[in-house]
């Protein structure tokens, strides 16, 4: 079981109540007093992974010069913004999953995009990866490696990715994903890599992927458009994808919002769908996990409005009811 955390700052918007009651000795920041109470209430949950964005811009705000890039790969990142949340989610018996080296522009260091160097890109990304994997080694245990590249090209319409590799790609996908995979297994043998793919595609075509992945994961949003009627039914063919590709295979991503009533969203109806999709996924025997999206409402504002309103918690730190029946779930299925 899984839930993910919000991209930014890590529960920059936690409520400051929630934080002050847990524990006897609070961290100085407020990024780690919300780190330990987000592994309180995960661990109360019994949730067992976080899977959340490790952006690239974190580590390296500007691109290293080319010139340097060898120098980077022996003397590393000078500072490591994550590593609280990995020290403590993991010593709590809870799981980090990242997703790294994502190519959305906010996610880059600034001013960096696969156009028109790929090969240099290729480069950057091989040793941003291999960093990340040797300084987190022992503790992180399964690295999805960039996001769903079936639908790079309608990110790149939506703005979310900046270049012409993400559309007319030309063999780019694949040398990006192997290269991800690669270096991955080249620098930790026993750490396991995730695809994931957007599954509400009209073209999934898993296999093209399969090959350079220990794990396939299934991202779902069957209500994304339309609130009604709530369906779980569709995260069967995660199943079929496992039995067909003889492959392990995940729901990386899946959820309902709870909101905005004008489209007949509710708080009620996004409780349902999480509970639902959980017993969905526990009774298929080639699904290993489920991820829902995600653990908190983000402080801005997105479009189309149901996409603020994804989180189990508010942007305030409050539980909404669909958090009590995913707890709930958790230790029914467990």
């Amino acid at each position: 079981m899984s839930v993910s955390l919000p991209e930014g700052k890590i529960l920059d918007e936690a409520d400051e109540q929630e934080i002050g009651r847990r524990g006897e000795v609070e961290p100085a920041t407020v990024a780690g007093r919300a780190v330990v109470a987000l592994a309180d209430t995960l661990v109360d949950a019994g949730v067992g992974f976080v899977r959340c964005w490790f952006p690239w811009k974190y580590f390296e705000p500007f691109p290293v010069p080319e010139a340097s890039l060898d120098q980077l790969l022996e003397k590393s990142y000078p500072q490591w913004p994550m590593d609280d949340l990995v020290n403590t989610l993991t010593s709590r018996g809870v799981g980090v999953v990242p997703v790294i080296a994502c190519g959305y522009q906010r996610m880059l260091p600034q001013g960096l995009e696969p156009d028109p160097d790929r090969e240099l890109y290729l480069k950057r990304v091989s040793i941003h990866t291999q960093l990340m994997v040797r300084h987190y080694k022992g503790q992180i245990k399964s690295w999805q490696i960039e996001n769903e590249p079936n639908w790079w090209a309608e990110h790149e319409a939506g703005g979310w990715r900046s270049g012409l590799a993400w559309v007319h790609e030309h063999g780019f996908r694949h040398k990006l994903l192997q290269t991800l995979n690669d270096t991955v297994h080249r620098e930790d043998p026993s750490a396991r890599t995730i695809i994931n793919l957007e599954a509400d595609a009209m073209v999934l075509n898993p296999g093209l992927y399969s090959s350079n992945c220990d794990i396939l994961g299934l991202d779902f949003y069957p209500n994304y458009k339309l609130s009604h009627p709530i369906n779980t039914k569709v995260l069967k063919l995660a199943d079929q994808v496992a039995k067909k590709l003889s492959k392990p295979v995940m729901v990386s991503e899946t959820g309902y919002p709870s909101g905005p009533s004008v489209l007949a969203y509710s708080a009620e109806s996004q409780a349902k769908y999480v509970a639902d999709s959980c017993r969905e996924s526990y009774g298929l025997d080639g699904v290993t996990g489920i991820g829902i999206w995600r653990y908190i409402d983000t402080a801005w504002r997105s479009f189309p409005p149901q996409e603020n309103h994804f989180g189990l918690f508010d942007n305030k730190g409050n539980p909404k009811t669909a958090w009590s029946e995913f707890s709930k779930v958790i230790k029914e299925l467990k």
